[in-house]
């Protein structure tokens, strides 16, 4: 898979899962959620694509 297409499957993934996670009915749901997101931004940073450091924190970021 070339890189280019990488990256914006795992985009594609960091947004379903954002979406998959904005009502969890679980505690332990919305924990895996938050991880998976975590593991794609971190994928994505190390094929050397300039993400937010804290995803959490930026605009796309749930105020809870």
């Amino acid at each position: 898979m070339e890189r280019e297409v990488l990256v914006h499957e795992l985009r594609r993934l960091r947004a379903d899962v954002r979406r998959l996670n904005q009502d969890p009915w679980s505690p332990a749901v919305e924990r895996s959620l938050a991880l998976a997101d975590m593991y794609f931004h971190m994928a994505i940073w190390q094929l050397g694509e300039v993400e937010e450091v804290t995803p959490e924190l930026g605009p796309a970021a749930d105020p809870r």
